[in-house]
Formats: structure tokens, C-alpha cells, sequence
């Protein structure tokens, strides 16, 4: 298994402001894991964008939670990696192997840093296959 960083997936981050995802509980330990060593985890670009996108829908469009939300993970101190060339053709591989376009590009960061891509998401785990990828469900620290 690889030593490498987490690539924190966006839906392991949303579980942490909603009571009603199911994984609440080990999303959160992720956020706690995640504040005791920031270094060990990293998104793509993304990442930022997607968030505000799903917390203002599933929120109502709540303005003011969007926002405490973002400051919240912006003070949290995650690093943002931009994907390499090598990593942006792999996305392509992986989106043509039926990930959306989101997750593909999660996953190649996740290959291209030597590390494991952490979703919440058990469908799209189980289309990337277990070598760069772990499920929420699944998470224990290392």
C-alpha cells in the first residue's frame, strides 16, 4: 500500500456539515485525522468549486453556510495540487473507463502523488479498482 498523501474526495468533506449522510461519523474522523497532519492530504483544483456547487444545493442555497462552510476547509489547510500532464492524460483514461470527469481527475491525482484517492462514493471505488482507492466506509488512518 502506498505512503503517499490522501487525495480527499469532495464527498468525504460535504459528510461533514450535513447530520443526514450516512457516513457522518468517519467523515468526521477524516476531518480530525486532517487537522492533526494537514500534509497528508491533498485535492485537485476542483475540489474548492465542486464543494460550493454541492453545499449550495443540498443547503438550499444557503449563502451564509456556503461560506462558513468554505472558510471552515480553507483554515483546515489542505494542499491544492495542480495535476501534472501525465496525471490530466490519465484522467482521460479513467473517464473513458466510465468515472465522471470528477472523479477521474481525483483518482489520476491520486496515482500521479503515489497516494490513495478517499471517497465516499462506493460506486465510483468500485469502478477505479483498490490500488489507488479507498472508501469512506472502509477509512482507517495510517
Amino acid at each position: 500500500m502506498s505512503d503517499g498523501p490522501w487525495v480527499l474526495d469532495t464527498s468525504v468533506a460535504v459528510a461533514w456539515f450535513f447530520t443526514d449522510e450516512p457516513l457522518r461519523g468517519q467523515a468526521l474522523g477524516i476531518r480530525a485525522s486532517l487537522r492533526d497532519e494537514p500534509e497528508r492530504y491533498v485535492v485537485p483544483p476542483l475540489f474548492h468549486s465542486e464543494l460550493v456547487h454541492v453545499l449550495a444545493r443540498k443547503s438550499g442555497r444557503n449563502q451564509r453556510f456556503v461560506t462558513d462552510a468554505l472558510l471552515l476547509m480553507l483554515r483546515l489547510g489542505i494542499r491544492t495540487l495542480v495535476l501534472s500532464e501525465t496525471a490530466l492524460h490519465r484522467t482521460v483514461y479513467w473517464a473513458c473507463r466510465g468515472l465522471s470527469g470528477y472523479d477521474a481527475t481525483f483518482l489520476a491525482l491520486a496515482e500521479d502523488v503515489d497516494g490513495r484517492w478517499l471517497t465516499a462514493d462506493e460506486r465510483a471505488a468500485k469502478a477505479a479498482g483498490k490500488r489507488r482507492t479507498e472508501t469512506l466506509r472502509a477509512w482507517t488512518p495510517r
